[in-house]
């Protein structure tokens, strides 16, 4: 019976693997600028620190937590924001990154303006990177964005 106990606990440790992700925004631009007019792109990168090739999912929310910019809460777009979000690998439309064992990828995250949104105001995007083959699956980061008047571009 013990070497059974010890033989599955064994198999769903290596099953449920730690992948040792980190996602990071490239440079730490994770506040960018953008109007109807001009979209903007943030580069991220996803760090794959284990020895196996891994696959991530990308999603990207709306964001409705706090968020300081210079240390003061910014005016915040509302809940409700219809910013227009696309993944990009390699200048193609892709939300599966694939990563080789104890390599990097870059990918950016391009954010549109539809009309009508507020002016002057802040949003927050949280990017995820998502990993169902890990025991530590998930990692994310927050995106902010600041919405321009494009009659002041």
């Amino acid at each position: 019976m013990f070497m059974t106990l010890a033989f599955l606990s064994n198999f769903s440790s290596a099953y449920a693997q730690s992948c040792n992700t980190e996602l990071i925004v490239i440079n730490n631009r994770d506040a960018r600028s953008a109007s109807e007019n001009d979209p903007t792109q943030f580069q991220l990168e996803i760090l794959n620190n284990s020895f196996s090739s891994q696959s991530y999912h990308i999603e990207v929310a709306n964001f409705d937590g706090i968020f300081k910019i210079n240390g003061e809460e910014p005016t915040r777009l509302g809940s409700d924001n219809n910013l227009i979000v696309s993944v990009y690998k390699n200048n193609s439309k892709n939300n599966t990154i694939n990563v080789p064992g104890r390599s990097t990828i870059i990918f950016q995250v391009s954010v549109s303006v539809p009309i009508g949104t507020p002016v002057n105001h802040w949003g927050g995007l949280e990017v995820k990177a998502i990993n169902n083959a890990c025991q530590d699956g998930t990692v994310s980061v927050l995106l902010k964005l600041f919405v321009t008047d494009p009659s002041e571009e």
